[in-house]
């Protein structure tokens, strides 16, 4: 369901940008709608999986995953990012969002919807792994109290992580 959503979501979001569709209340209610849960729903679930078959507990094992999360998440990141860098460069008057620099591009402003890819593997670096539920506790406070500063307008504290993400 969540991945018709997904779909569902990037196609009406393309609609609407190119003046197919209008930019209704309807249309509004749904995307912000979906985008409360699909979004932290695909997180949670690529972080549960990453923490079920990940044996992380000392500094060098830590470092051995983040090598492997780099080449899973970083070469499809790279590939794809560069590849829809080019086309939008190429054919910048009949694209709906214009492009930055390619470096811009993959370090500080990630493409739709390459960014995914980008904000997990920074998790992967930022995110210990909870092996208690105190740990699981303390976690989620500090997110909540982060998800709170950035509702508030701390958005100039926001990580690198969430520049372009549906998390403004």
């Amino acid at each position: 369901m969540a991945c018709i959503l997904v779909v569902l979501g990037h196609f009406f979001q393309s609609m609407v940008k190119s003046n197919i569709l209008s930019n209704s209340d309807l249309y509004e209610w749904f995307n912000t709608t979906i985008y409360y849960f699909h979004v932290p729903l695909f997180f949670i679930c690529s972080v549960y999986l990453y923490q079920k078959y990940s044996r992380v507990n000392t500094f060098v094992s830590w470092h051995s995953n983040i090598k492997k999360k780099a080449l899973a998440l970083g070469i499809p990141y790279l590939t794809f990012t560069t590849i829809t860098w080019i086309l939008k460069k190429l054919f910048s008057g009949s694209v709906n969002d214009q492009i930055g620099g390619l470096g811009d591009t993959l370090l500080f402003h990630p493409t739709s919807p390459y960014w995914y890819l980008y904000a997990l593997f920074c998790i992967f670096l930022i995110t210990p792994i909870f092996r208690n539920v105190k740990k699981v506790t303390i976690g989620l406070f500090f997110a909540f109290l982060a998800k709170v500063v950035i509702l508030n307008g701390g958005g100039e504290y926001r990580c690198i992580c969430f520049v372009n993400s549906p998390f403004k």
